[in-house]
C-alpha cells in the first residue's frame, strides 16, 4: 500500500505543477515543537554505564543504584511546546494527541506495546504549552512514564540506543492533530534529548532565543503591526544573535572531548505570499557562515487586502529549538 501511494505521489509531482514553497503557510501546520529543558544531562556519567545498560537488553541484572539514578533523571519536569497554525481555521477547535515512544524509527510513535499516551485534548490553534512535570494525571514526567509491560520509557529508550548513549539519548515525541469536520490529519515529532555528561566541560544545553526582527533594518517589536503595500519584496532579518551561540562539547569515537560552537539556523514561514529562502544560516562542511537575510514576497494573485502573519523559527543544531511570531497588514 504504502510503495502505491509514493509511486503516485512522484507521478503527479513530475507531471503537474511545482509543489508549493514550504514558506507559505496556508493550511494546517505545525510550525515548531520544543522542550524546556532542550536538553537534560546524566551526571555524573560514566559512559561504561550506558552501554552495559544498552547491551544487556533489560535492567534485572544491572546496579540498582545505576537504575535509580536513571529514574532520578527521568523525573526531571519538562514543558513541552508547540506552534500550531490553522489560518482558514477561523479559530476552530483541533483535537490532539501527544505520545512518546522508545524507537526512534518509529515515525508515528505507534509501534505496539512501545510508546506511551501522554495526554489528549482540544483546542483552537496558536501556541500549545504542555507541562510534564508528574504534578497531575494530565501532566505526566516524560522520562518515567510506563510503557505496556512496564519499563520506564527512559530505560528503555537507552536499551533501544544504537549507538549505546554515544550521541545522547533520543526520545521521540510525537504530536498528532485532526481538524475533526474535514481529513486533515497532521504529525510533527521532537526529539528530546538526554545526554550523559562524558566530560565536566559539558553544559546542559540552552534554549536559543532570537533577541528580535529587523523590517526593512528597523528594529520590529512585537507589538507593532507594521502596514506594507505592493508587491515588491521586503527585506527582513533577526537582531545580531552572534554573541549568544553557545560553545560546547561533544564526545568523539573515541571519547575525547570536541569543543564546538553552534551556528543558529533559522526557517521562516509566512501566511500570505513566499519568503526567498526557507533556512537561513547555519555552517556548511567548509566553515563558510551562511548570510541570514531573507525577504518576503506577496502573493500577486492576491488583490484584496490581507492581515500577514510571519513566524521565525530558530534551531542551534542541538535539539533547541523557539519562535517568534510578526504581524503586518498589507494592502495591494
Amino acid at each position: 500500500m504504502k510503495r502505491a501511494v509514493l509511486s503516485v505521489l512522484v507521478f503527479v509531482s513530475s507531471c503537474a505543477m511545482p509543489l508549493p514553497s514550504p514558506t507559505g503557510v496556508v493550511d494546517l501546520r505545525v510550525i515548531g515543537a520544543s522542550f524546556e529543558p532542550p536538553e537534560v544531562l546524566i551526571t555524573p556519567c560514566d559512559p561504561r554505564l550506558l552501554v552495559s545498560l544498552a547491551a544487556g537488553g533489560n535492567t534485572s541484572q544491572l546496579d540498582p543504584a545505576l537504575v535509580a539514578r536513571l529514574l532520578v533523571i527521568g523525573q526531571r519536569p519538562l514543558t513541552y511546546r508547540a506552534l500550531v497554525s490553522d489560518p482558514k481555521g477561523e479559530g476552530r477547535e483541533l483535537s490532539y494527541r501527544l505520545r512518546a515512544c522508545a524507537n526512534t524509527g518509529d515515525r508515528e510513535c505507534d509501534n505496539t506495546d512501545d510508546f506511551v499516551e501522554l495526554l489528549s485534548g482540544k483546542a483552537p490553534a496558536g501556541e500549545w504549552v504542555f507541562p510534564l512535570d508528574g504534578s497531575s494525571p494530565s501532566k505526566p514526567l516524560l522520562g518515567t512514564a510506563l510503557l505496556p509491560d512496564g519499563q520506564p520509557l527512559l530505560l528503555e529508550a537507552i536499551i533501544q540506543d544504537n549507538s549505546r548513549g554515544l550521541g545522547g539519548i533520543r526520545i521521540p515525541v510525537m504530536l498528532e492533530v485532526k481538524a475533526n469536520e474535514t481529513d486533515e490529519h497532521i504529525f510533527a515529532q521532537k526529539l528530546m534529548v538526554v545526554q550523559c555528561q562524558f566530560f565536566p566541560s559539558m553544559r546542559e544545553n540552552v534554549t536559543p532565543v532570537l533577541p528580535g526582527v529587523l523590517l526593512r533594518g528597523e528594529p520590529w517589536p512585537e507589538e507593532l503591526v507594521p502596514e506594507l503595500q505592493g508587491y515588491d519584496s521586503v527585506p527582513m532579518e533577526p537582531a545580531d544573535f552572534t554573541g549568544l551561540e553557545e560553545p560546547y562539547t561533544v564526545p568523539s569515537l573515541q571519547l575525547t572531548p570536541v569543543s564546538l560552537t553552534e551556528s543558529w539556523k533559522i526557517a521562516w514561514y509566512t501566511t500570505l505570499g513566499t519568503m526567498s529562502s526557507f533556512e537561513t544560516g547555519g555552517t556548511s562542511f567548509d566553515g563558510n557562515t551562511e548570510r541570514q537575510k531573507n525577504r518576503w514576497q506577496p502573493d500577486t494573485t492576491v488583490k484584496e487586502p490581507r492581515d500577514v502573519t510571519f513566524f521565525f523559527v530558530v534551531r542551534d543544531g542541538r535539539g533547541g529549538q523557539s519562535w517568534l511570531t510578526r504581524r503586518a497588514k498589507w494592502t495591494p
